[in-house]
């Protein structure tokens, strides 16, 4: 069952049948006091037993819904504040909904999170009408991570027919070595589990995940063209910023971070089908990582993940009937924040596949 709770004003797309069954549940959705105010234009909607946000904007139902997801930066922060500027601007022409996983943004911290779970709370959402039409087509936008839950979600036969396109941006590698490089660190959490959880609680990490707040504003402010800057709420950011300070929430960051083999291994699995109109826009952000390194092994490492990915993307793009490697001449990762028309562009792109 799905339930969606309204907490935010311009929501248009629930029906007012809803309402009494939506009060119900407005204790639970509210409880959590240690939370900022949801945002205007966000709702909280309960499908498997929890709370997953989404913020919508846009009005035009005569497009394809742009579903718009987000994987983790450096500091695994992984919440749709990374799609403010893109998504004001996607909202002009489209209807857009930014999801976030369990535990990030507003969404539910749970037991056990993963993409894996993402990609079933995914299917609930866009498997029952009271937040999306059956009949409405999609196109999805992932981010880094993302795609491992885009992915799973895709092996759906019926959300598959809906979709129209598919745009990734700096998606995971699912090769060997890639796979390799990105857990070579995080099967350790799961190993020393109780140690890392009782360190953040402690308190002894606040002091270093205040420093990486602030460098990740510093940096953001820093990126955002003057003629998109019109674009950036934030206020949003700000509320997400205090989220991402908990000690709560770099708990659960860690938890999901430690099967994040798992979920990288079930997205290799899986696949992507090669029917599906791609787009996959390739920054050079891994160009940064390598100008600030001495180990030479850890160096060459990155490089063949450099390389891979490169060869991984053409071979996807190349595979689908309709598919395009657009390699980017930037080394900022946060293209949704620069470059937002660069992903307008790759949606109109698969679009014009799909006609």
């Amino acid at each position: 069952m799905v339930g969606l709770l309204k907490l935010g004003i311009g929501y248009t797309f629930a029906t007012l049948m809803l309402t009494l069954h939506l009060m119900l549940h407005s204790a639970a959705v509210t409880a959590n006091a240690e939370l900022p105010a949801v945002p205007l234009q966000s709702h909280l909607v309960e499908l498997n037993h929890h709370h997953i946000h989404i913020h919508q904007q846009g009005k035009n139902k005569q497009r394809p819904l742009l579903i718009l997801l987000s994987g983790p930066t450096d500091n695994w922060h992984s919440d749709s504040a990374w799609w403010i500027v893109a998504q004001d601007l996607l909202a002009e022409d489209y209807q857009t909904l930014s999801i976030d996983r369990a535990g990030q943004g507003w969404s539910q911290r749970i037991d056990n999170p993963s993409y894996r779970q993402f990609a079933k709370d995914l299917k609930s959402l866009l498997s029952s009408d009271e937040v999306v039409e059956l009949d409405r087509e999609l196109v999805f936008v992932a981010f880094a991570s993302s795609n491992l839950s885009l992915n799973l979600l895709l092996d759906d036969e019926a959300i598959a027919a809906r979709t129209q396109g598919v745009v990734l941006i700096d998606p995971d590698v699912l090769t060997q070595h890639s796979l390799h490089y990105y857990t070579s660190e995080t099967d350790g959490y799961k190993k020393g589990w109780q140690g890392l959880e009782d360190y953040i609680r402690s308190g002894k990490y606040d002091e270093r995940i205040q420093q990486k707040l602030k460098a990740e504003r510093k940096h953001l402010e820093a990126i955002i063209p003057s003629q998109y800057q019109h674009h950036m709420d934030w206020d949003y950011y700000d509320a997400v910023e205090m989220i991402r300070q908990t000690r709560d929430y770099q708990i659960h960051k860690f938890l999901e971070a430690s099967v994040y083999r798992q979920d990288l291994e079930a997205a290799k699995s899986q696949g992507l089908s090669d029917s599906l109109p791609l787009v996959i826009l390739d920054t050079d952000f891994e160009a940064a990582y390598l100008e600030q390194l001495d180990d030479e092994e850890v160096k060459a490492s990155i490089a063949q993940w450099r390389q891979e990915g490169i060869e991984w993307y053409f071979e996807l793009a190349q595979s689908s009937q309709c598919g395009a490697y657009w390699p980017i001449e930037t080394r900022e990762h946060l293209l949704m924040m620069t470059q937002p028309e660069l992903i307008e562009q790759a949606i109109n792109k698969v679009l014009a596949c799909s006609q």
